[in-house]
């Protein structure tokens, strides 16, 4: 696995045969011609980048008109900043400055320095030196195709999860805290049902107002039919074993998820569990079980990747939903329940009134010429 440096310079693209030779030798430079653009890309990428090169004289902004020392003090600070939060990224001054060279105040100050033309193999070597032997580094590497995998579909939030989960995997004996790491988990999975539904493979509706509903999302994707939503597909995307492992992370990382506070039931199971058995080794099955999802996604895309095609499998199936809501009465004294026409009888019949709360079990597609208001006819209504 190539080193990933971010390289500040405001004149990088003058030394494109540095990116190369850096390449050769397993490090991949990522040039940026100012502090506040250098930074920023840091900060969004933290786990991503093993390194960071800084030119002594760069700019602070990229509209400045001179380069200056501003620049490589900033940098210097915010990376001085970043270690004491815990992000130890090993940072080294590239310059080909001459009246830098042999100055001993800029040493004081600023500490060793490279040469460039003259050191740039040993720039090379000390990245590796101070690199291959950091934790992210080691994991990344350990786990390569997992992180190819997430540069090619998920944001950098993802590579920086799951390498804080993996780390955390080489350290069984360390007190970890059952919300971030299984909190963590759970945002990856979300994660890669966001990308099943930008490639056709999950219905719009299973993501509703921007928010992934999970146990939705996994059985759509296992072919079952959607109890809150009337929807299913055509074809069964998740074989068993990769449905299993899904549903296991999701009901595990929700009860982890809520407080006791919640009386989630699920939640207090697991409270005792982990009084009882205080390993990390739950955490680690519900990782690994995760990597399998990720690699089998992957490769399920490469050939299932047309979208339309994917999206020509939604269904509406509303054999299995369950729906609850308020019983309303419009104009024309039709009663409904969100999106489902209702049976006057049903409300008469029961001695329900507007305002009543119902469960909707069972419905079908409107065929009245109230469709285009009710596109579904409830035909199975539970009584709250």
């Amino acid at each position: 696995m190539n080193i990933k440096v971010l390289w500040i310079d405001d004149e990088f693209e003058k030394q494109q045969d540095v990116i190369g030779d850096a390449e050769q030798d397993g490090i991949d430079l990522i040039p940026y011609e100012d502090h506040i653009e250098g930074i920023t890309a840091l900060l969004s990428d933290i786990k991503g980048f093993h390194a960071v090169i800084l030119d002594a004289k760069v700019k602070f902004h990229k509209d400045d008109q001179v380069s200056d020392l501003k620049g490589l003090k900033a940098s210097i600070d915010k990376l001085l900043i970043l270690h004491s939060q815990g992000h130890n990224i090993p940072f080294f001054i590239f310059t080909g400055q001459p009246d830098y060279m042999d100055n001993d105040t800029f040493i004081q100050t600023y500490g060793e320095y490279y040469i460039k033309g003259k050191d740039n193999q040993k720039l090379f070597n000390s990245i590796k030196d101070k690199v291959q032997n950091k934790e992210e580094y080691i994991i990344q590497s350990e786990f390569k195709r997992i992180f190819e995998i997430c540069d090619k579909y998920f944001d950098p939030e993802v590579r920086k999860h799951l390498t804080e989960v993996l780390c955390s995997v080489k350290k069984p004996n360390v007190i970890f805290d059952d919300k971030l790491y299984f909190g963590q988990i759970r945002i990856i999975l979300e994660s890669l049902f966001r990308i099943a539904n930008t490639k056709g493979l999950l219905h719009d509706k299973c993501i509703p107002d921007g928010k992934v509903n999970l146990t939705e999302s996994c059985n759509f994707l296992s072919g079952d039919s959607s109890r809150h939503f009337g929807v299913k597909s055509s074809v069964k995307h998740f074989p068993k074993i990769i449905s299993d492992a899904a549903i296991s992370i999701i009901h595990i990382t929700g009860a982890a998820a809520h407080t006791a506070g919640e009386e989630n039931k699920n939640n207090i199971d697991l409270q005792e569990y982990r009084k009882q058995v205080k390993s990390p080794y739950l955490l680690y099955s519900l990782a690994f079980q995760l990597l399998d999802i990720i690699i089998w996604f992957d490769e399920y895309l490469k050939i299932n990747n047309d979208y339309n095609y994917n999206k020509s499998l939604w269904q509406q199936d509303m054999s299995k939903i369950f729906i609850e809501g308020k019983i309303c009465k419009d104009a024309s004294g039709n009663y409904f329940c969100g999106e489902f026409l209702l049976r006057k009888t049903d409300i008469l019949d029961n001695s329900l009134t507007v305002g009543d709360i119902i469960q909707v079990t069972h419905a079908v597609p409107n065929k009245f010429n109230t469709k285009e208001i009710y596109p579904n006819f409830a035909t199975k209504i539970y009584i709250l």
